[in-house]
């Protein structure tokens, strides 16, 4: 009776320590995943301006596309938004369409004018509508990408006016309305 108990207790253990490996190492490589993932926009387009954009009462934390690469790389290959999204920036308004190459998550997109007034918005626009193209309907200087519902969920319409701050350098923002 005690070696089947010594024995379970033994298998118990083994299968704890087993199960605690795989889980660590599991973590890890997410966390590799998320660091590669850093160093591709650090080294591939160069460190993305951080920003504010504010709709509403909702204030989001973005990064700022305001180049030919960071535009065309914007959110693919990242693994999740949260509450922050990506703000494009163009030189003109014009008719920018968006598709989700690469994406590994859902969004809403918001087409904004040079008077920081929402003019278009597509929700919960899934990974596997890629190659297909959403917005070239919509004159537009800005574009932000949010978490899909989060459009919804916060009742952002067409019409509602934004503000968008371009912190550069964090002890200073230029408000931009």
């Amino acid at each position: 009776m005690k070696k089947k108990i010594i024995l379970t207790v033994i298998l118990i253990a083994t299968l704890f320590a087993f199960s605690f490996f795989i889980h660590t190492r599991f973590y890890d490589e997410q966390k590799n995943i998320l660091k590669s993932y850093d160093e591709i926009y650090k080294t591939t387009c160069g460190i993305y301006e951080k920003g504010e954009v504010k709709v509403g009462l909702n204030e989001i934390s973005v990064d700022i596309a305001n180049n030919d690469c960071k535009r065309e790389l914007g959110l693919s290959g990242k693994v999740s938004l949260n509450d922050n999204g990506m703000m494009f920036v163009f030189e003109d308004i014009g008719n920018h369409g968006f598709w989700m190459k690469n994406m590994n998550f859902p969004i809403d997109i918001l087409w904004i004018n040079d008077n920081f007034e929402v003019v278009g918005i597509e929700k919960n626009i899934y990974p596997d509508t890629y190659p297909k193209s959403f917005g070239e309907k919509y004159l537009a200087k800005y574009v932000l990408e949010i978490i899909a519902g989060y459009s919804e969920k916060n009742n952002i319409k067409v019409g509602d006016k934004i503000i968008y701050e371009n912190c550069t350098n964090k002890n200073e923002c230029q408000r931009k309305l």
